[in-house]
């Protein structure tokens, strides 16, 4: 007896019609196939020093489109966070980043107190 799933219950039901046993399969040899020959010079692939032979412009991976300027902005903040300075990363924003690093500090050891005193109170007994 062969079985399907039910279109209204989901569910595995006994088929209502005749089907052919999927196993076993008969083996059928495989074909051998050539491996395709690999080009190395081609008109739709080329190389960054093909496309930009003085280097400054970097190219997006795989694509001959090179990257969108940056902002001087971005170069400014790019330069502030990776300036050795001894400094965590997490605090080189300024003051602000302090007052967050801070509050999420003090949000972790309340939350760490009220795991500890639910803890405790499962585990001591009210008298």
């Amino acid at each position: 007896m062969y079985h399907q799933l039910s279109k209204v219950s989901g569910r595995l039901v006994a088929s209502t019609h005749l089907q052919s046993p999927l196993f076993p399969v008969a083996p059928v040899a495989l074909q051998r196939v050539e491996a395709p020959a690999i080009q190395y010079t081609s008109t739709h692939m080329s190389t960054v020093a093909d496309a930009c032979p003085t280097g400054k412009t970097r190219l997006i991976p795989g694509t001959n489109t090179p990257y969108a300027p940056l902002s001087e902005k971005i170069r400014q903040r790019q330069a502030l966070f990776q300036k050795e300075d001894d400094v965590p990363v997490f605090l080189k924003g300024g003051p602000f980043d302090g007052i967050l690093y801070r509050f999420t500090l003090a949000l972790c050891i309340i939350g760490l107190a009220g795991v500890g005193h639910t803890i405790f109170t499962h585990a001591v007994p009210k008298k």
